[in-house]
């Protein structure tokens, strides 16, 4: 009998993180007003969910869960599609950097892993605005500014995501996981 990549323990805990990540953009609310603050919170949740579950995918499949419950809810500024692939390519892009990284407690590594998460979520929402034809001018006047802060705010998460992974570990939640296999 061939046995199941995610265990049903493990999807029930990646569809918790994306959950929370819905509920983290819908209550968490920082008055910075600037682009991609949001990240603080969604690439701790996304590192966190890849150690959680240590398997190569976890973070995508939280990020298009979370995608899917927040086109659902009618959450992001541009549309269903655009929230559904943003959500999605901010784990694919974590996913992706922690196969090449491969330890997220490592503040170093989770801080980069959280960049490169965010910049694929940045990059979905750029090549939106130019399929919808924004002008160029007000595009690239604008970047600079946005890319700066998706930069910031994607490695303060994923930062924030090492440090939660590291008080788990000292808390037990891992000898507690490896109980329940």
């Amino acid at each position: 009998m061939k046995e199941k990549y995610f265990s049903t323990f493990q999807l029930f805990l990646l569809a918790f993180f994306a959950a929370l990540i819905v509920v983290a953009k819908i209550a968490l609310h920082l008055p910075l007003q600037l682009s991609g603050h949001s990240g603080i919170f969604w690439m701790a949740i996304i590192i966190v969910s890849s150690r959680v579950v240590p398997k190569p995918g976890a973070a995508s499949l939280v990020g298009l869960t979370s995608g899917i419950m927040a086109a659902f809810l009618g959450l992001g500024d541009l549309g269903a599609l655009n929230t559904l692939l943003s959500y999605s390519m901010a784990g694919v892009g974590a996913d992706l950097a922690l196969i090449l990284l491969r330890d997220p407690e490592n503040y170093f590594c989770a801080a980069l892993a959280g960049v490169f998460g965010h910049m694929a979520k940045f990059m979905v929402k750029w090549i939106f605005g130019m399929i919808a034809g924004a002008p160029a001018g007000f595009v690239a006047l604008g970047l600079a500014k946005a890319l700066a802060g998706y930069i910031l705010f994607g490695a303060l998460g994923g930062f924030l995501g090492a440090l939660t992974l590291r008080a788990l570990r000292r808390a037990g939640f891992f000898t507690y996981l490896m109980e329940k296999k």
